[in-house]
């Protein structure tokens, strides 16, 4: 069995703020908040959590989140 490298199971299980979010996306922390609330067209929400104010998302539902995004826009491109 291979094991893997605690630094990446960490990673797995790291827990963005919108701010940490928006820096992986590269783009704003308002367009985050877009994103989260459902207001950018064509786009589903970022699976997330809220505590508060706060909203919490893990890195690797964001990973799986932004596949799922490019795998979409590469079968519009191919019926095209």
């Amino acid at each position: 069995m291979q094991y893997r490298d605690q630094e990446e199971v960490q990673n797995e299980n790291e827990i963005l703020g919108v701010k940490e979010t928006a820096k992986f996306l590269h783009c704003s922390p308002s367009h985050v908040s877009n994103i989260l609330n459902g207001k950018v067209a064509n786009l589903p929400p970022i699976p997330h959590v809220r505590a508060g104010r706060k909203r919490l998302i893990r890195r690797e539902s964001l990973v799986q989140w932004f596949k799922a995004q490019e795998a979409a826009s590469l079968g519009v491109a191919a019926q095209c």
